[in-house]
């Protein structure tokens, strides 16, 4: 995968020190966030068996890329497991 833009890891810092990621589902295969947002809140998926996070934003939809949200979600997950 591509290294992520300046702009979308800014933007992905800020969503995640706002505290706009909340872990709403976990179980054997799949962990499952909800990303706050003004305009619309965002689904990421993490698939714990290939290891690969899918978003429902558009960014990601068109450009299959780790978008902003996705880029929080790690962000939180390595702030829970205590890598930060």
């Amino acid at each position: 995968m591509s290294e992520l833009s300046w702009r979308t890891k800014r933007k992905g810092f800020w969503i995640f020190k706002d505290g706009k990621v909340v872990k709403d589902v976990e179980n054997d295969k799949r962990c499952y966030f909800i990303v706050k947002s003004d305009e619309k809140d965002h689904s990421v998926i993490f698939d714990k068996t290939k290891k690969v996070f899918t978003c429902d934003c558009e960014f990601f939809s068109l450009k299959l890329k780790d978008c902003s949200h996705i880029y929080a979600v790690k962000l939180f997950m390595d702030d829970k497991n205590g890598k930060s």
